[in-house]
């Protein structure tokens, strides 16, 4: 198992204008109840985002973690890509950075350096619901880059085929992209992170403090009100008793 930190710069096709963090984790084991197959697994972790506002901090999580996966068959000799929707299976935060091409670089990689001679079952390319024409156009050219063959079969949808793992290659668009040393970023957090432990700490000894003088100010209110309300009543009373000596 290995990790792998990646800086997505900012690019059109995101919504976000901010820069994401994406956690690889890439994977190998043997396949659930078939120890005659191996897969090899790459999972994408989009780290949260920390936006510091005028009144705070924003934290924006991203609960996706789409895995891409190989599964070599050692009896048969094939290999089979699971992508998925290809379009789907990538948040809006991942697209048009090149993360997708990294990612199934990474499965032919492993499947050249494992099973070169493997035949490739054909993969089936599905466009996400709300996209439709302009998904298919992309995972067309994303899949002929990568050298599969493309073929329409009917109401069946678009298959991409390989005669074998060799006829594959390589395909990294990764000029938006930046690999970052992980033991270095970690470091580098856990100094942010004290740094606002630091600052929050701060901000609470402040409010105590506030919150302490604010109820300091209310008690001496209540015993300014109580010395008012004592000498309004005591006025009244000594009305009240002046009005009745008078009236015997």
């Amino acid at each position: 198992m290995s990790f792998e930190l990646i800086r997505m710069q900012p690019h059109p096709n995101r919504e976000s204008e901010d820069e994401v963090m994406v956690l690889i984790k890439k994977e190998t084991k043997k396949a659930k109840g078939d120890a005659n197959m191996t897969l090899f697994r790459v999972q994408v972790h989009l780290l949260d985002i920390v936006k510091k506002k005028a009144d705070g901090f924003q934290v924006i999580k991203f609960p996706t973690k789409p895995k891409f996966d190989v599964l070599a068959n050692h009896e048969d000799q094939t290999i089979s890509f699971t992508l998925g929707e290809l379009g789907e299976l990538l948040p809006v935060e991942l697209r048009g950075g090149g993360i997708g091409s990294l990612i199934i670089s990474e499965l032919i990689k492993w499947a050249t350096s494992h099973v070169s001679d493997y035949r490739v079952k054909p993969i089936k390319v599905y466009p996400p619901p709300d996209e439709g024409g302009e998904s298919i156009q992309r995972n067309k050219a994303f899949l002929t880059n990568v050298g599969f063959q493309l073929h329409e079969e009917g109401g069946s949808g678009l298959f991409g085929v390989s005669d074998n793992v060799k006829s594959l290659k390589t395909h990294a668009n990764t000029q938006k992209l930046e690999r970052v040393d992980l033991p270095t970023w970690l470091s580098d957090v856990a100094v942010v992170r004290a740094g606002l432990g630091n600052q929050m700490e701060e901000e609470i000894t402040n409010a105590r403090f506030y919150k302490e003088q604010l109820q300091r100010e209310k008690d001496s209110n209540k015993g300014k009100l109580s010395f008012w309300a004592g000498l309004l009543l005591g006025l009244a009373l000594a009305t009240v008793s002046c009005v009745l000596i008078s009236a015997m």
